[in-house]
């Protein structure tokens, strides 16, 4: 008698823990808004957004850390390719330090996840530019940016880049 005790509380304990990850997952599904018409206030915050966007990538073109300085929160954290991460100073840092002339680095394809105060942004970015040396190169980047409204104001927390391999010839 213990032991079919034992086995029935075991099976409502698992389907217990099946039914609240059900819940939990269709709880996520209904935050999403993929395939639905943006609303007007997203849609203002998009714009908003895509300019940021634009000033931080072109502060690389311009070598300004200005906008890094305004749109990263001070507990930012970046991850790159390579595994490593950086913080908002070392990312300024990094910025004041690198010496190549950038031709373009430009955002596009940018997707949008709105969540109250939060908004995550899948998107990429195409860069041109030429080293020290000279030598030209060309790359394309995947990366995800997490945006939270501070004070009124648009601020990243956090950012993953990953290099795009260019295509086998």
């Amino acid at each position: 008698m213990r032991i079919e005790k034992d086995c029935v509380r075991d099976n409502l304990k698992k389907l217990f823990a099946v039914a609240l990850l059900i819940f939990a997952a269709s709880s996520l599904a209904f935050g999403q808004t993929s395939g639905q018409k943006p609303s007007r206030k997203n849609e203002k915050i998009k714009q908003e957004l895509i300019k940021l966007e634009e000033e931080w990538h072109n502060a690389y073109v311009r070598h300004d850390a200005e906008p890094l300085e305004r749109i990263l929160i001070d507990d930012y954290i970046a991850v790159y390719s390579n595994g490593k991460s950086a913080n908002k100073t070392q990312s300024i840092e990094d910025l004041k330090a690198d010496k190549s002339i950038y031709d373009y680095s430009t955002p596009y394809d940018m997707d949008m996840r709105f969540y109250d105060n939060t908004v995550v942004i899948v998107g990429r970015t195409k860069e041109k530019w030429k080293n020290q040396k000279g030598e030209e190169f060309t790359a394309e980047y995947r990366w995800t940016d997490v945006f939270v409204k501070r004070n009124g104001r648009w601020r990243c927390v956090a950012a993953q880049v990953v290099r795009i391999p260019l295509p086998k010839s």
